[in-house]
């Protein structure tokens, strides 16, 4: 089965997991959607990654599951029935971007968190904290603060064995001369963004600060990107600029 034409959407992915939830602990669902990237091909390392999941449990469930089905989930480890005292003593807590925020969600009782995104090290202070509790995973956690998985396990890794200052307030004197970014460079990522936005390709910052450094012989970082991108005010321009497009391609010269 090939599925990489299928276009996913994170945004829907997660209120469908949440809804899914109700029903499945949390455990038992992670575990249902590795199994199910892993029959669809993917490695399994990388099943693990997104299900956030140690790869040798993941390892063990799948014997598990091919030699006996999925009765095996029946076992306590991997229960489908929801436990009553589960879904008191841990509700389901979630995080996500919106808009130019940060929303912690603690699930049944309607209470959230609203940060700024650009409070950097406070968002990622809160995020990375509850990720080392166990009540995020890395997915969510990294789709949130803008990160790639191996780069927020590797700050959450920090955030446990030193302060703040010292995990998440590092390389102040670097990454202010990383923000001191020239016309060509900032043209130049107007550039690539609006016309990536409208091939409809990748816009992410890594893949920004790959084209852009290679365009310029510059040597900016993903980081670096994202933060201009925000001071330009083009955070929006991925949603906005491909329907103003059309609206002006149907628009006589004339009148334009």
């Amino acid at each position: 089965m090939d599925c990489r034409q299928i276009e996913f959407s994170p945004e829907k992915s997660r209120t469908r997991i949440d809804k899914a939830l109700l029903v499945f602990p949390h455990k038992s669902l992670m575990f249902i959607l590795g199994y199910t990237l892993y029959l669809l091909g993917a490695k399994r390392k990388e099943a693990a990654a997104l299900a956030g999941m140690p790869e040798e449990s993941v390892k063990t469930a799948l014997r598990r599951v091919f030699r006996d089905g999925f009765p095996a989930l029946h076992d306590r480890r991997f229960s489908m029935t929801p436990s009553g005292r589960y879904a008191a003593e841990r509700p389901r807590i979630s995080v996500y971007r919106q808009g130019d925020d940060c929303i912690v969600d603690f699930g049944a009782n309607g209470n959230t968190v609203r940060l700024p995104a650009d409070h950097q090290v406070q968002v990622r202070t809160v995020v990375l904290s509850l990720l080392n509790a166990g009540v995020l995973t890395v997915p969510e956690s990294a789709s949130a603060l803008g990160l790639t998985g191996t780069h927020c396990r590797e700050l959450a890794r920090k955030l446990v064995n030193g302060d703040v200052a010292d995990a998440l307030i590092d390389k102040l004197v670097g990454q202010k001369q990383d923000y001191r970014v020239g016309p060509e460079q900032k043209a130049e990522i107007i550039r690539q963004l609006a016309a990536r936005a409208m091939a409809g390709h990748n816009t992410s910052s890594e893949i920004l600060a790959e084209q852009v450094n290679e365009q310029t012989r510059s040597k900016l970082s993903a980081r670096t990107i994202r933060w201009h991108i925000r001071n330009l005010g083009l955070t929006d321009i991925r949603k906005t600029l491909p329907p103003l497009v059309e609206a002006l391609k149907k628009t006589p010269a004339n009148r334009c």
